[in-house]
């Protein structure tokens, strides 16, 4: 039996050639924005697309030189002092599915009351409430899912933010494999379902996942696609800081899955090598070449020249399957996970 989140993981690659196009469509618009020369980037959201931004913090760091602030919209609903600037040229971003989701959507008002003008919405669902509030929407339509897990969501609206930093800082070479990945999909996942599905189905009963750097954020993000789509244990970790306290949790009926960086490779090896003497269930993505693991680790080297901030794009789908296929090793609906709805709306305020 096949469910509807297998399918929109196994055909995300035309949502992400709409994500491109949609993003290309926009460009000078948001050129525009950019020209005003902000001085911060508020990143909010909620859930899936929170973690988007903790994924995406470092290249605007990088690539646009801004300081970036990202929180849940949560805290700027009830906090609003603590995250948000008193003046300034802040331009607020926020990515969600629905368009829908009432922290979110206060956490938008409470910003354009401030600072007019300057909010960008990443979505899959046009005549939203956030969409109606930004000023500047990038809406992938193909993006959007009918269930509970945001999988083809998440890496459409994923690959839009990474695509309008490409080319907003005229990144040629990021740009140029962005828009390669969509063809490159289909015969990745070919290749490693099946590696995937093995580690899915193996003896372990929680998950350790490991990433820094550009990576942190899509651990995070992964933590949560195991633990809603097959009810499992996980949690996230930056890869060096495993060792400070929770490497004593590490068992032999633990997985660990890491998330290999270009910047960090040899240090993030070591950490493998010492997971390894804890634990024989250990994954490794790995950008080209690999890392050599095959006495310790079940290996998946990419294969492609990618740079280090495209390569989450890679990951994300494996990452996913792995979560889809445990659900269905446990006998777990992944389409529909337990206590949860699609996005949250929150009675109104007294």
């Amino acid at each position: 039996m096949s469910f509807q989140c297998y399918e929109d993981i196994k055909t995300q690659a035309s949502a992400w050639e709409a994500a491109l196009t949609t993003v290309e469509s926009r460009a000078e618009d948001f050129g525009k924005l950019f020209a005003q020369e902000p001085d911060e980037l508020i990143f909010a959201s909620c859930g899936s697309p929170y973690y988007l931004g903790l994924a995406n913090a470092t290249l605007w760091r990088e690539r646009l030189g801004l300081r970036v602030t990202v929180a849940p919209s949560s805290e700027i609903m009830l906090f609003p002092a603590t995250v948000l600037p008193r003046a300034g040229h802040p331009v607020f971003m926020t990515a969600s599915r629905s368009g829908e989701t009432t922290e979110t959507v206060r956490a938008a008002e409470t910003f354009a009351k401030r600072f007019p003008g300057h909010m960008i919405l990443i979505g899959c669902r046009p005549e939203s409430r956030l969409g109606k509030i930004a000023n500047l929407s990038i809406v992938i339509p193909e993006g959007n899912e009918d269930v509970i897990p945001q999988t083809r969501s998440f890496g459409s609206m994923y690959l839009a933010a990474q695509y309008l930093v490409a080319l907003l800082a005229d990144d040629a070479e990021l740009a140029d494999a962005l828009r390669g990945l969509p063809d490159l999909l289909p015969s990745l996942l070919d290749r490693w379902e099946p590696v995937v599905q093995r580690v899915a189905k193996a003896d372990w009963d929680s998950a350790v996942f490991l990433g820094s750097g550009p990576f942190y954020g899509l651990a995070i993000e992964a933590t949560l696609k195991l633990t809603e789509m097959s009810l499992s244990s996980a949690i996230p970790y930056h890869t060096l800081e495993v060792r400070h306290g929770p490497r004593s949790t590490i068992g032999e009926n633990t997985l660990v899955v890491s998330l290999g960086s270009l910047r960090g490779a040899s240090h993030e090896r070591q950490v493998l090598v010492e997971m390894a003497e804890e634990t024989p269930h250990v994954l490794a993505l790995t950008p080209e070449g690999g890392w050599n693991l095959e006495d310790i680790a079940l290996e998946v080297p990419l294969g492609y020249q990618t740079p280090e901030h495209a390569l989450g794009l890679l990951y994300l789908p494996l990452l996913q399957l792995l979560a889809y296929h445990r659900a269905l090793h446990k006998g777990v609906n992944p389409d529909e996970s337990r206590n949860l709805t699609s996005y949250i709306e929150l009675p109104d305020q007294a």
